[in-house]
C-alpha cells in the first residue's frame, strides 16, 4: 500500500492498539496464578498461543490463503526452532515469572530483551554502535535495579528473586527469537510464519505437561478458561497481526516507541488493582530500562521486539 498520510495515520492507531492489548496480559496471567493456584502456568502458556494459532488459521481458511501451505512445507523447520525459544521459552517463562514476581517487575524484565539482541546480533554481523553500547549497559544496570531492588549487593535475599530471573529468561529467549528471524526470515510472510510459531510453540508447552505429569486441573473454569482465550485471541493473534499491519505504514524506530506504554502501564495497573509494590529503585530500573530501549532499539536503530 502507498505510504500516504492516511494509511501512516492508521497504521500508529493500529500500533498504539496493539501495545495496549499487550498490556492486558501481565495482570490477566497475575489474577488467574493468584487466585486459581491449581491451574498450572504451563497451561496459561499453552492456552494463549493455542489459542491464537487457532483463530489465524481460521482466518487463513476462511480467506483461502493457499499460500500458507506453501509456507508450512517451505519453513516448517524455521518456524520449529523459532517456536522453540519464542513460543515455548519465553512463553513458558513469563507466565511462571508471573507467579513468583509481580507483573510490573515481569514485564520490565521482559521488556529489556533490546540489550539482548544486540548481543545475539553480533553472531550475524552486525555492528556495537556507541549508542547501543551505551543503551545496553543502563538496561542492565535497571535489571540490576530491579532484581536486587537496590544499591547495594543483596540480589540473594530478594523475595522476588526467583520470578525476576525467569522474566529475564523470557527476554533473552525473545531476543535469540528476534535474532534468529530476522537473519533467516526472508520473503515469507510475517502473519503466515508467526501462525506456525504459535501452533508448534503451543504443542511444545503441552508436550512437557504430558512429560512432567501435570494435571489440567481447573483450567475449564468459566473465569480462567474465558481469560486465557481472551489472552490468546485479543493481545496475542489481533495483537501480533494488526502489529505486522502497522509495520507496513510506519518506521520500525517511530512504531516501537508505542511499546514503551506496556511496561509503564502495567505497573500502573498492577499498583492500583492488584496492591503490587512499587519502590523507588522500581521506578529508577524502569527508567534505566526504557532509556536503554531507547538508545539501543530507536536512536541506534534496532527494532524493540514485541511481547
Amino acid at each position: 500500500m502507498p505510504l500516504t498520510e492516511r494509511n501512516i495515520r492508521k497504521g500508529k492507531l493500529f500500533g498504539i492498539f496493539a501495545a495496549l492489548t499487550w498490556v492486558t496480559i501481565w495482570p490477566l496471567s497475575k489474577l488467574i496464578t493468584t487466585n486459581y493456584s491449581s491451574i498450572n502456568p504451563f497451561f496459561i502458556a499453552f492456552a494463549r498461543f493455542f489459542f491464537a494459532a487457532i483463530a489465524i488459521f481460521c482466518i487463513f481458511l476462511i480467506k483461502r490463503e493457499r499460500d500458507f501451505l506453501l509456507t508450512v512445507k517451505n519453513h516448517w523447520r524455521l518456524a520449529l526452532l523459532l517456536g522453540f525459544f519464542g513460543i515455548f521459552g519465553m512463553g513458558s517463562f513469563v507466565v511462571f515469572s508471573i507467579k513468583y514476581t509481580s507483573s510490573v517487575n515481569s514485564a520490565l524484565l521482559m521488556n529489556s530483551n533490546a540489550m539482548f539482541i544486540i548481543v545475539f546480533s553480533l553472531f550475524i554481523g552486525e555492528k556495537i554502535t556507541p549508542a547501543k553500547g551505551i543503551g545496553a549497559l543502563l538496561g542492565a544496570f535497571g535489571c540490576y535495579l530491579i532484581l536486587n531492588n537496590g544499591f547495594a549487593f543483596k540480589l540473594f535475599s530478594s523475595t522476588t528473586m526467583f520470578g525476576d530471573l525467569l522474566a529475564m529468561g523470557a527476554s533473552v529467549c525473545w531476543a535469540f527469537y528476534t535474532v534468529v528471524g530476522r537473519a533467516k526470515v526472508k520473503n515469507i510472510n510475517p502473519i503466515h510464519i508467526s501462525a506456525l510459531n504459535f501452533f508448534f510453540g503451543s504443542l511444545m508447552i503441552l508436550a512437557l505437561t504430558f512429560i512432567l505429569g501435570i494435571p489440567a486441573t481447573g483450567i475449564f473454569q468459566p473465569v480462567p478458561f474465558l481469560t486465557m482465550l481472551y489472552i490468546g485471541l485479543v493481545p496475542t493473534a489481533i495483537g501480533f497481526t494488526i502489529w505486522y499491519y502497522a509495520l507496513e505504514h510506519v518506521e520500525a524506530g517511530t512504531l516501537g516507541m508505542y511499546q514503551f506504554l506496556v511496561p509503564l502501564l502495567t505497573a500502573i495497573i498492577g499498583v492500583l488493582f492488584l496492591k503490587e509494590t512499587f519502590t523507588v529503585f522500581t521506578f529508577i530500573g524502569m527508567v534505566a530500562i526504557l532509556g536503554g530501549v531507547i538508545l539501543t532499539g530507536v536512536i541506534g536503530g534496532e527494532k524493540p521486539a514485541g511481547d
